[in-house]
């Protein structure tokens, strides 16, 4: 602990945002270690963020879509695009979710989602990513139609997303 975090912390009390997103860091790569997780956890992230818009940027929040943790609402979670990542958001991410809410460590999905992915590109030897967090929770009013700009899981031409 700096001087820093001390002064700023009121003498030793960590803010409680940082606490929560220190305490989720530690579970996930229990789990990531644990579960060989770390592919799954990076797409929902990478799935969760694809849906921003440019052309929806002038709806603003949450119907510009992005990392808002919208990937936890029925309508996205369970479309073509996102097939399987109910695992990651039911058996990895969400037990973590919960243990940290009744501990009164408050995260959000949408900053959980991104310090999931994040960290299981750490996990699995990659750099790590600085982050920004603080992220609301958002569920758009507008309802984007599958894919939300994301390829299919199951595309009849696979790669034709590459070629559009």
């Amino acid at each position: 602990m700096s001087c820093f975090d001390c002064f700023c912390g009121l003498f030793g009390a960590e803010d409680p945002k940082k606490k929560a997103l220190k305490a989720a860091k530690a579970k996930l790569v229990d789990v990531i270690q644990a579960k060989s997780c770390g592919p799954i956890l990076l797409r929902t992230a990478w799935h969760d963020a694809g849906t921003y818009d440019m052309a929806n940027k002038s709806k603003g929040f949450p119907n510009s879509g992005g990392a808002i943790g919208s990937i936890t609402t029925p309508h996205e979670i369970n479309a073509p695009p996102n097939a399987g990542l109910k695992k990651a958001q039911d058996v990895y991410l969400g037990p973590i979710k919960s243990e940290l809410d009744a501990a009164g460590l408050h995260i959000s999905w949408a900053d959980l989602i991104q310090l999931g992915g994040a960290t299981a590109v750490e996990c699995m030897g990659g750099p790590k990513i600085a982050m920004k967090y603080g992220r609301m929770d958002g569920t758009p009013t507008e309802f984007a139609p599958a894919p939300f700009g994301l390829p299919d899981a199951f595309p009849e031409s696979p790669a034709q997303h590459l070629r559009d």
